[in-house]
C-alpha cells in the first residue's frame, strides 16, 4: 500500500489542523482498506476462524498508527509543530519493529509505511523533512501489503517466520519462567476448590487437576508481551482474550461443582486446553491489537 495525500491539499501543510486534516483523510483511507482485505468481517470473528490474514494485519496497522497520530495531533499545543509528533509516534513504532509473528511483523509495516508516506507529505516547520534512519528524509512507504494467500512474512536473513503467539515456535523464556512460577498456584487453588489433597484417595483425579493448572499457567502467561511488544500485554481482540482467560476460572468453577470426580476433571481440562489452543492459533494471527 503506497499511502499517498489528497492532491493540491499537501502543499500547504504547515499547521496542526492541515496536518490533522491530512491525517484524517488517509485514515479514512486505511480503515477502507481494511475492511476490504478482511471481507467486511470483523477482526475477532476472522481471529475466531483461525485464518491468517496478513493484508487486513498491514492495513489494521495503518489505521492503528494514523489514529495515534491525530490523536496526538489534536491534543498538542497550536504552536508546535505536528511533525514532531508525527516522529515521535514513528519511534515508538520502530521500538516494536523485529516482532517475530507473521500478523505482527505485517501490522508494524502497515503502521510505518503509513508513518512514513505521512512525513514525507508534510513539511515542517525546520525544513527538514522526514524521520529517516540518518535524521534526514524519510524513506518512501514500501509496496509490502501481502496478498492474500502469499506465504508468510520474511524476517531478519530472508528466513521465512511461521510463528504462533506462543513465541516464533518455540516457547520464549519469559513465558517459561511465568509457566513455571503459576503452576504451583494455580494446582493449590484448584485442589481446594476441588476437594483437597489427597495423592493417595484420588491418584486419577489429582493427575488430571495437576495437568490442568500446568496447561491454566501456560495460557496465563500468552499474555505477558514477546519482545518488541513493549510492556503492553498480549491479549488480542478483548473478546477472545477473555475467553481464554475465562477457561481457568470455568476450571475452577467445574472441579468445585463436583469434589474429587474424575469425570468433571476431565471437562476441566479439556476447557484449559480449548483456551491454550485459541490463544496459541486463533487470536495470535489476526486479532493483536
Amino acid at each position: 500500500m503506497a499511502v499517498t495525500g489528497p492532491t493540491g491539499v499537501v502543499g500547504g501543510m504547515t499547521a496542526a489542523r492541515d496536518v490533522g486534516d491530512l491525517v484524517r483523510h488517509l485514515e479514512a483511507d486505511a480503515v477502507g482498506q481494511l475492511t476490504a482485505a478482511a471481507g467486511n468481517e470483523s477482526l475477532c470473528t476472522l481471529s475466531r476462524g483461525g485464518e491468517p490474514r496478513p493484508a487486513a494485519k498491514y492495513h489494521e496497522g495503518a489505521a492503528a498508527a494514523l489514529a495515534q497520530v491525530r490523536r496526538a495531533v489534536d491534543k498538542q499545543a497550536p504552536a508546535q509543530d505536528p511533525t514532531v509528533t508525527v516522529r515521535a509516534v514513528r519511534d515508538r513504532w520502530t521500538a516494536h519493529a523485529g516482532a517475530d509473528t507473521p500478523a505482527w511483523r505485517a501490522y508494524n509495516d502497515g503502521g510505518l509505511d503509513a508513518l512514513d508516506a505521512l512525513l514525507s507529505s508534510t513539511p515542517p516547520r525546520d525544513g527538514i523533512r522526514g524521520n529517516g534512519e540518518d535524521g534526514g528524509e524519510a524513506r518512501p512507504a514500501r509496496d509490502r501489503t501481502p496478498e492474500p494467500g502469499a506465504p508468510a512474512t520474511r524476517g531478519p536473513g530472508n528466513e521465512p517466520v511461521t510463528a504462533l503467539r506462543g513465541g516464533g515456535g518455540r516457547w520464549p523464556r519469559r513465558r517459561t519462567v511465568a509457566t513455571a512460577a503459576l503452576t504451583p498456584v494455580l494446582l493449590a487453588a484448584l485442589v481446594t476448590t476441588g476437594g483437597g489433597w489427597m495423592p493417595t484417595e484420588a491418584p486419577l483425579w489429582t493427575a488430571l487437576v495437576a495437568l490442568t493448572a500446568l496447561i491454566s499457567a501456560a495460557t496465563l502467561a500468552t499474555y505477558l508481551p514477546l519482545r518488541g511488544q513493549g510492556w503492553r500485554p498480549d491479549l488480542g481482540c478483548s473478546p477472545c482474550a477473555a475467553m481464554s482467560a475465562g477457561s481457568v476460572l470455568a476450571a475452577a468453577w467445574l472441579l468445585g461443582s463436583a469434589p474429587l470426580q474424575p469425570a468433571m476433571a476431565v471437562v476441566a481440562l479439556a476447557a484449559v486446553a480449548f483456551g491454550l489452543v485459541q490463544r496459541l492459533t486463533g487470536a495470535a494471527t489476526t486479532c493483536s491489537t
